[in-house]
């Protein structure tokens, strides 16, 4: 059931902490600050109860929230309704059309605001309706979106979008939450109802500073759901034997801290929030039981905006390889894997935040440098006794081997298949800084996190 905008605030932050920011205006927004364990925030939440004089002079008011997390920078949460004036009908003709359009305090400031705090603050916006037109952006402009399992969200709606194109659509293809979750990747979570919603807010921002360059928030150390001496256990000896990578996580993080960012799309790379003895860090891990482990287009943006989001806030950023390498072939050629492989790359290449690699079982080609391995900025780059680090693994590297016999060519592959079956050569050859074994992961990772962080 559909809360008032209230009952949604009182949800989000600690009880009675809400200060209203001008009492009595009717806008169609609520803003104010309120107080999500013991840190203020920003909180602007549309009111569709509340009917506001005029759609452009509603968006001022929501507009001095924003500004004034530019000036006092504190964490901005936005949960976004139907606006009480698109209740009255589905005129596709807004009132003050001209001025949301082109005023310079119009849709466009929306947008510029929110750009403007991008890197500054945490933004974290909450979908509780079906949104269209100018209000889906907003929404992607956050660093986290979480909708509703009955919201959704697209540019157009299924009759505007069909008087437009000529054919009908369903919103389960266009706008739902499922559709955004899995395949356009807008959204961040899909969630059952609002006091989830909240409570994952709340959960996300435990893991942020309050705006760039503050201290991370320190939390008491919790022993990890299951124990770490079963991960070898649970790494298949076979170099092209998928595994999920969840069970291994619960054996290296600590109980209840993963919030898993963007876990249905893209699900071939796992990114979220975690903690190691109380700290925060982000965690990119290969999951090979989804397309093998390989990067394509859309895991390339993904990782991306994970990696820049976590720099953005000094976040140390941790990855654990099990990867086949980039997609080859033409439709991974026609999406734009290598626009996007080196955009991942650039994110790698410029992220500030204190960064450690840790190879599990393989590591392959140009993958080595999208978990941050050599070249890319890491501080350490670790690897399990039996982990493949190698241009190829070993299947590709014997069909391509059957098409030459040179002399050179079969000398060059018997070195890389030596090298790349004993972890232990690349160490002789200072090119590996250490063979740990599994279940000293967490504890390397923990000792890795004591260490200082980047002031902003």
């Amino acid at each position: 059931m559909k809360r008032n905008v209230w009952k949604r605030i009182e949800a989000l932050v600690d009880p009675g902490s809400f200060t209203h920011f001008d009492l009595g205006r009717a806008t169609g927004f609520v803003t104010g600050s309120g107080i999500i364990n013991g840190r203020e925030v920003y909180v602007s939440a549309v009111d569709h109860l509340d009917l506001p004089d005029s759609p452009f002079d509603g968006l001022q008011h929501h507009f001095e929230l924003l500004q004034r997390a530019l000036d006092r920078p504190r964490p901005v949460v936005m949960i976004l309704d139907i606006m009480a004036h698109q209740h009255l009908g589905k005129s596709p003709f807004p009132q003050d059309a001209a001025k949301l359009l082109a005023h310079r305090k119009g849709i466009g400031h929306w947008y510029s605001l929110h750009a403007r705090l991008s890197g500054l603050v945490p933004q974290v916006c909450v979908v509780c309706a079906r949104l269209g037109a100018s209000m889906t952006f907003p929404v992607a402009l956050c660093d986290c979106a979480v909708m509703l399992e009955d919201a959704g969200m697209s540019i157009g709606r299924p009759d505007v979008v069909e008087d437009m194109l000529g054919h009908p659509v369903d919103y389960l293809s266009l706008g739902s939450p499922e559709m955004h979750a899995r395949i356009s990747g807008s959204v961040d979570v899909v969630v059952k109802d609002e006091q989830a919603a909240m409570a994952w807010v709340r959960h996300y921002l435990d893991h942020f500073p309050s705006r760039a360059g503050a201290r991370l928030p320190e939390h008491p150390p919790v022993p990890a759901l299951e124990d770490a001496t079963s991960i070898d256990a649970l790494l298949p000896k076979g170099a092209s034997v998928p595994f999920a990578i969840h069970p291994i996580l619960d054996r290296l993080l600590d109980r209840d801290s993963f919030l898993e960012i963007k876990k249905e799309y893209a699900a071939e790379c796992v990114t979220g929030l975690a903690r190691i003895e109380g700290r925060s860090f982000g965690l990119v891990a290969s999951n090979s039981k989804i397309h093998s482990g390989i990067l394509l287009p859309d895991t390339c943006l993904k990782m991306s905006r994970f990696i820049t989001l976590c720099d953005h806030f000094s976040l140390p950023l941790v990855f654990l390889a099990d990867i086949p390498g980039f997609m080859v072939g033409t439709g991974a050629e026609q999406a734009g894997i290598i626009r996007h492989g080196a955009e991942l790359f650039k994110a790698i290449g410029r992220a500030t935040s204190r960064k450690l690699s840790i190879t599990l079982r393989r590591n392959y080609t140009a993958g080595v440098y999208a978990m941050a391995g050599p070249g890319m900025g890491a501080e350490e780059f670790l690897a399990l006794p039996g982990a493949v680090i190698s241009i190829y693994g070993k299947n590709v590297a014997a069909k391509l081997g059957n098409r030459s016999n040179h002399r050179k060519d079969q000398i060059n592959r018997r070195a890389m298949e030596e090298t790349a079956a004993d972890p232990g050569k690349l160490l002789e050859a200072g090119l590996l800084d250490e063979i740990i074994q599994a279940d000293e992961i967490r504890g390397r990772i923990a000792s890795f996190l004591s260490q200082p962080q980047r002031q902003g």
